[in-house]
């Protein structure tokens, strides 16, 4: 995070499971993000410094819980976005993706959400970045 305010960098949070850690699995989206002038951190290196706090789900998970907890920090901060990546439209995932999109919402965030296991490509994944990019940009232009 110093890094990011030094350098006047904007910061993705990248959650995804354990195992999209994997350059093989995620396809280099981390390298993708930073080639885009942003800093990325994972939600694991976030979810530490958020109280616990109560999910409209229920929560048995240790996966879920870092994820929401990165969701409610990033939530009123201006430089940070987060990034959720999920694979083979599992069935966990559909509830994460509901909580944390209402998490975000809440506070004016967008929800972005990248379904690597159907990319053999990073096109698409940059579209979605730069939309995100773009859309970021556009609020703060209005003062949103």
């Amino acid at each position: 995070m110093q890094y990011a305010k030094e350098n006047n960098l904007d910061i993705i949070i990248l959650a995804g499971r354990p195992y999209h850690i994997d350059p093989e699995i995620n396809h280099g989206i981390d390298k993708l993000i930073t080639s885009l002038s942003l800093a990325v951190l994972s939600e694991d290196c976030i979810s530490p410094y958020v109280k616990k706090h109560p999910a409209t789900v229920v929560n048995q998970w240790t996966y879920h819980s870092r994820l929401y907890a990165a969701a409610r920090y990033i939530k009123d901060k201006e430089h940070m976005n987060l990034i959720q990546l999920v694979s083979f439209g599992c069935g966990l995932d559909a509830v994460t993706t509901d909580e944390v999109r209402e998490i975000l919402e809440s506070e004016g965030k967008i929800y972005t959400q990248i379904k690597i296991d159907e990319i053999n490509n990073l096109g698409a994944a940059r579209i979605r970045i730069r939309s995100l990019i773009a859309a970021v940009e556009q609020a703060r232009k209005k003062g949103v």
